[in-house]
């Protein structure tokens, strides 16, 4: 009979002794038969890991000399007798937010897998505890130099994509703190309003998705505060071989001394206005037949205004859309012939009509919604915004961390994933790639063997892989010539 009351620990092993006696003598024997087919267990295994290809990343990091990026730019001041460099205790941080391990806590997750530990070729990695050691070590010059080793990364990739031109997209977004971080305040969020946060500002590459620059800021900072230091921060911060041709922001950064400093560095621009009463008035002035329709209810149309306290008139590209107004009652049908409206988008821009048209000025400004993806990317898949820290500059050195390791995921899904891959989400990526378990063994030699399961379509991908592989070494041979 089991107590009502259990025991002390050092009892509790008797206790289940008498009942692993009581259960084989008077038990139904259905009971006994389902504890016979109990298997047996054993911890033997030092070659399963949870992250079999891995590897592949791994070899990439090797490809492209990942290591130097780190080793020439960042350096943290701590004691000489170190067990872990610098670039050990950073890589591993990069190691399990690539794989999905984001809280200090779940860094030691890749110190119990033994294959991994294989892969590496280590017998251990830096706990949770180092890596923390390390980031309280951050002072400003570390944020400057990891910045320097983001910038470097992304030259690699620059050198191998040859010269090109390219539209940014710059936007911010809230970091909802949960605690009494370091110049946390009180600003704009949506989802706990009143607490504290931080502002996320960042610059993304169009196209390519690659992460530019990167801010931390306190919660109550406006998009456009300090916005010229930040454009200039990431004009310094494009790779080489790229142009910056035009800047893409939402309302949030619109303002006149913001198209003339865009004006100033003969950028092209496409910013979404803030609907001002005198430019409802100015949508409302155009004529009917200025109004271009261009499919799925929607209207473009341009006029050159000059807003209150403006120096001068810009060209505005106005959009609106017919919706039907919803009924007030729950009982009302809506149906087609009832009373419509319209609502509005208004952008400035100093491109002229014969550069681009209203319609495709439009267009154009609608690549910058990819942004928003990228944005939930860097949160949701490598939790940029998750900053409990109690320090800001640790807080800030590991989103540029986490910053890298999406620059380098960005670069290995391009360079070596097949091409329904290439814009799959990253927990997609894990999820039917790297997050496979498998058996790492070696067979004669040094060369590891991965043993995976039987996945439909995994065979495949690995294939395309390794092809892809042989192709980005043959190029990085022929750059390097």
């Amino acid at each position: 009979m089991i107590p009502e009351k259990m025991p002390e620990c050092q009892e509790f092993e008797s206790l289940i002794e008498e009942e692993k006696s009581f259960l084989e003598t008077k038990a139904n024997k259905k009971y006994q038969k389902q504890l016979r087919k109990l298997p047996d267990f054993t911890f033997d295994n030092a070659t399963v890991t949870s992250f079999g290809n891995f590897v592949f990343l791994d070899k990439f990091k090797e490809f492209i000399n990942f290591k130097s990026d780190i080793t020439k730019y960042v350096s943290f001041k701590r004691g000489d007798n170190t067990v872990y460099s610098d670039y050990d205790i950073m890589e591993h941080m990069i190691d399990s937010n690539s794989v999905g391990k984001h809280r200090f806590a779940h860094y030691n997750d890749l110190n119990n897998d033994p294959g991994l530990l294989r892969i590496k070729g280590k017998d251990t990695n830096p706990d949770e505890s180092t890596c923390r050691k390390l980031l309280d070590k951050t002072e400003v010059e570390n944020i400057t130099q990891l910045k320097q080793a983001m910038k470097s990364l992304l030259n690699k990739k620059a050198k191998l994509d040859g010269p090109r031109e390219v539209w940014i997209s710059i936007d911010d977004s809230v970091s909802v703190l949960y605690g009494n971080q370091e110049k946390g305040t009180n600003g704009y969020n949506p989802k706990r309003k009143g607490a504290n946060s931080y502002k996320i500002k960042v610059a993304f590459i169009q196209k390519t998705d690659e992460l530019v620059n990167i801010t931390l800021n306190p919660g109550n900072a406006h998009s456009s505060d300090r916005f010229k230091d930040f454009l200039e921060e990431t004009i310094n911060s494009l790779p080489q071989n790229t142009v910056l041709k035009g800047i893409l922001a939402d309302s949030g950064f619109f303002s006149e001394k913001a198209c003339k400093l865009l004006e100033e560095k003969n950028l092209s621009y496409l910013l979404k206005t803030k609907i001002y009463g005198s430019l409802k008035k100015h949508a409302l002035s155009i004529l009917e037949e200025d109004w271009q329709y261009v499919g799925n209810n929607y209207w473009v149309a341009e006029k050159r205004c000059r807003l209150d306290n403006w120096e001068h008139e810009r060209r505005f590209i106005f959009i609106r859309q017919e919706k039907i107004r919803k009924p007030e009652n729950k009982d009302q049908l809506s149906l087609p012939g009832m009373e419509t409206y319209f609502t509005y988008q208004i952008i400035v821009t100093n491109l002229e009509e014969d550069e681009l048209s209203p319609e495709e000025s439009w267009h154009q400004y609608n690549q910058r919604a990819i942004i928003e993806n990228r944005i939930e990317e860097i949160k949701n898949g490598f939790a940029v915004d998750k900053n409990s820290q109690k320090r800001y500059l640790k807080n800030y050195a590991d989103i540029l961390i986490k910053s890298i390791t999406y620059n380098l995921i960005n670069w290995f899904k391009q360079a070596l994933l097949p091409v329904d891959l290439i814009k799959a989400s990253i927990r997609t990526i894990r999820r039917v790639f790297i997050n496979i378990p498998a058996n790492i063994v070696k067979r004669g030699g040094r060369r590891l063997t991965v043993r995976l399961p039987k996945i439909k379509g995994l065979k495949e991908i690995i294939e395309t892989i390794k092809d892809r592989l042989y192709m980005f070494a043959f190029r990085q041979c022929y750059s390097n010539l």
